[in-house]
């Protein structure tokens, strides 16, 4: 048996493939009991798929719908604003996990922190909604660690409300890098179950806490050739902005440590990487800013994953969407926290 879910500010769609896709990812970023088998990219492994099927997704971003499609993970994909969905009444189906990651470039410690006085700031509300009129046994909101440190204490307020629809909800500060993500990406994960069936939780109930492990870069990119050799179509584009003296996405990556977080609103200053000989470091062969493939890598997108149109064409289109997605294995962990939930309630019936 399936249970349904439906996807809200769905993306590229990064925790529908850790709910209902195959994820592939290195092997040293899992424990040996989440692996299926081997993955056609070398040290590679996909995880035993879970049994969820996604029934809507909704988003406003046209690349983002694009990678799904490409990838085959599109299913019921509303291009259009949620808000346009609410005030049509839009038949959302029943589902049993509303999932999403509302806007976050307002709560971000890199935006401008508009917070609630923004439009974006306030699109967790209609998620509100949804989960008013779904009524989901449980749902899983994402957003940046901001929420926590901004003043006026704003993920009370977003907690509060989720409540007032009938849920119980907690949240936690996930730090990717200790969950074998390779990249330094900070999300509070907000998880409710609705009221009727919140009874005998225990405490600490949504906490995730599988999975502690790190695993670097080096390990990621490893299999990867060159821009100028590789058959790889997402491997050859990468932006070409030059290195400014400050800001951000002017770092350069260091093999054996994580990445820093992908961003949606890099403009083309995505961080730097360097190839050199191996020998004592010298020379520099080359310097450039992170290919579509590499930041869809850090990410913990499959190798395979399409991330460019089948003509070839190059464009650097993917590297919002890629920012703006949920890692799948963070999907992944998360998804497996909502499927333990669900079935302690259908033991309990």
């Amino acid at each position: 048996m399936k249970h349904t879910v439906i996807s809200l500010f769905t993306g590229m769609g990064g925790m529908d493939v850790g709910f209902a896709e195959d994820v592939v990812v290195h092997k040293n970023s899992v424990k040996e009991d989440f692996i299926d088998c081997d993955a056609c990219t070398p040290n590679f492994v996909k995880l035993k798929r879970l049994p969820f099927e996604i029934v809507l997704q909704n988003d406003i971003l046209p690349a983002a719908k694009r990678i799904a499609e490409l990838n085959s993970w599109d299913h019921n994909y509303q291009l259009k604003d949620i808000n346009e969905l609410l005030k049509e009444e839009y038949p959302f189906p029943s589902a049993d996990v509303v999932i999403g990651g509302f806007p976050c470039q307002d709560f971000s410690h890199s935006g401008k922190r508009k917070g609630f006085e923004s439009n974006r700031g306030t699109l967790y509300q209609s998620y509100v909604e949804v989960i008013k009129r779904v009524k989901p046994l449980v749902f899983v909101a994402e957003n940046v660690n901001g929420l926590l440190t901004m003043q006026g204490n704003p993920i009370q307020t977003i907690i509060n409300d989720f409540s007032e629809a009938g849920y119980q909800v907690k949240y936690q500060l996930m730090k990717c890098e200790e969950f074998g993500i390779p990249q330094t990406r900070w999300r509070v994960i907000i998880i409710g179950v609705r009221s009727d069936k919140a009874s005998t939780l225990s405490e600490g109930w949504n906490i995730i806490d599988e999975n502690i492990i790190k695993c670097n870069i080096r390990n990621y990119f490893q299999h990867l050739q060159e821009p100028d050799i590789t058959n790889d179509p997402a491997q050859t584009v990468y932006s070409k902005a030059k290195r400014l003296e400050k800001g951000q996405g002017q770092r350069e990556i260091i093999l054996d440590e994580c990445a820093p977080t992908m961003r949606a609103e890099h403009h083309g200053n995505i961080e730097f990487r360097r190839i050199l000989n191996g020998k004592n470091n010298e020379p520099l062969l080359s310097e450039r800013r992170l290919t579509v493939r590499e930041s869809s890598l850090i990410q913990t997108f499959p190798p395979t994953c399409v991330l460019t149109e089948p003509d070839g064409k190059p464009t650097s289109k993917a590297y919002k969407p890629i920012g703006n997605a949920v890692p799948p294995l963070l999907g992944y962990l998360i998804a497996r926290k909502v499927l333990s939930i669900i079935n302690q309630n259908s033991q309990e019936v």
